[in-house]
């Protein structure tokens, strides 16, 4: 499960919010991120280091949908908005905001720091994917494939 791994990451492997998210859900989704592209979360924790913009929990989990439902670009996968937009506006529905230091006033404790705030978008995250499995585009070889009558060329 997301969740499981997403401990693990914060917890054990002192990831921030950001991070975890990516590298759980690349795990548990086998979304194919290599370490280059898993870094590129590093910027987002602690609401992008401000405090005051999206959370990087958030933030990893939008990346984590578009790794997931986006084949080339956006603009040639145009659900992907829906889907954030859908994540965002249920997150926020249970929880106020998708900001940073609201949340965490809400929920950061000295002990696990931010763990419960990104157990809340792994579990957003992970009914999204479920609910929408059926959208998860087929890898371009794939599709080139089925164009050609399966012959490769």
């Amino acid at each position: 499960m997301l969740i499981d791994r997403v401990r693990r990451y914060y917890l054990l492997e002192d990831m921030n919010c950001a991070e975890t998210i990516l590298y759980a859900a690349n795990d548990e989704y086998d979304l194919g991120l290599d370490t280059v592209a898993l870094r590129t979360m590093a910027g987002f924790g602690g609401g992008m280091g401000i405090g005051s913009t999206c959370c990087g929990a958030l933030s990893g989990s939008i990346a984590a949908l578009s790794a997931r439902f986006t084949t080339t670009k956006s603009h040639e996968n145009p659900e992907i908005g829906d889907l954030c937009r859908t994540f965002l506006e249920r997150f926020t529905a249970m929880h106020g905001t998708i900001n940073c230091n609201p949340l965490k006033d809400l929920y950061r404790d000295s002990r696990s720091r931010c763990l419960l705030v990104v157990e809340l978008a792994a579990e957003e995250l992970e009914k999204l994917m479920l609910e929408n499995e059926s959208r998860v585009p087929s890898p371009p070889g794939a599709v080139k494939r089925a164009k050609d009558g399966g012959s490769g060329r």
